[in-house]
């Protein structure tokens, strides 16, 4: 007879993707960054959603930040304090091949076959891997949250993602459920936003674009460095679990930690003149003390 959990734990999940709507730009990604609500909830994380929700931060979007201070602060603000809880956080990223489906596609008969299995299979993927392998004495319980778009609302992708990953854990035998899955229209929830950006580093970091650049390009470089100074986010990014995928039978599971070093070693200059160098520490002998010298008090004679 199976025992029963000693806990149930409430986690939210945030999906989008970037890149699919110019094949150009590669690379094109699918994400999903996981909170808990324990997190989601501190002061912290309920401010900045204010702030979202009232427009007092301008729209972050990162393909537009090209040096301009009210963006860049904003962009900070947000990042930074993510920063302070990123080490309990998780973030699964896919990397995939569109061009490769589009030449498969006269093969198969229905020519949206391709798209369906996108924005079904690769999300399942993405959040079926931040689910999983929790451990036997605590169940998880989650919402997910997926920006709105004319293209998620025609796949009816929440009821299916729900179906889906629900279906997937009775069969694993995993711990968890999914209680709920929305459709959120911009400048709803905060965690939308971060994926968002997150992403957009994520796509910086893997083009690392050298020799001549745009002003944009130069001050999106010049600020990602700025947020991988920090150690604590520099290592959430390097622990990404990040897939590529090239129309394979598996997902190819790539330590993200290598393109970051690289997008470091690129940027080595800005790097070390923005990060703050060890003091260095010089080695004292104590000072020995002197013996005490008593004054002899001289005694005038009358």
């Amino acid at each position: 007879m199976k025992q029963e959990t000693l806990n149930t734990e409430k986690v939210h999940i945030f999906f989008d993707e970037s890149g699919s709507n110019n094949i150009k730009q590669r690379p094109t990604l699918m994400a999903g960054l996981l909170i808990p609500e324990s997190i989601y909830q501190a002061d912290d994380f309920r401010e900045i959603n204010r702030k979202l929700q009232n427009n007092e931060y301008m729209p972050l979007h990162w393909a537009e930040y090209s040096g301009y201070y009210p963006l860049r602060r904003d962009i900070m603000s947000v990042i930074n304090m993510f920063s302070k809880y990123s080490p309990l956080c998780k973030m699964n990223i896919i990397n995939y091949d569109e061009t490769s489906l589009r030449e498969r596609r006269s093969f198969y008969d229905d020519i949206n076959l391709s798209q369906r299995m996108i924005y079904t299979k690769l999300p399942e993927r993405i959040l079926y891997g931040l689910l999983r392998n929790y451990g036997k004495d605590v169940n998880i319980t989650a919402n997910l949250f997926i920006e709105n778009s004319s293209t998620y609302t025609k796949l009816q992708l929440d009821r299916l993602l729900v179906e889906q990953l629900n279906t997937q854990s009775m069969y694993r035998g995993e711990q968890y459920k999914v209680l709920d899955c929305q459709l959120t229209p911009k400048k709803q929830e905060i965690g939308v936003e971060i994926v968002d950006l997150l992403m957009g580093f994520v796509r910086t970091i893997i083009q690392n674009k050298k020799g001549s650049l745009s002003k944009g390009e130069l001050m999106r470089n010049e600020l990602v460095i700025n947020f991988l100074i920090n150690p604590i986010f520099y290592s959430f990014f390097c622990n990404i679990n990040y897939y590529e995928w090239q129309s394979a039978r598996e997902l190819s599971n790539v330590k993200f930690k290598e393109y970051v070093d690289l997008f470091i070693a690129s940027n080595n200059t800005s790097f070390f003149e923005n990060s703050l160098e060890p003091k260095s520490i010089e080695l004292k002998q104590p000072i020995k003390k002197r013996p005490r010298i008593r004054k002899t008090r001289l005694i005038r004679r009358r």
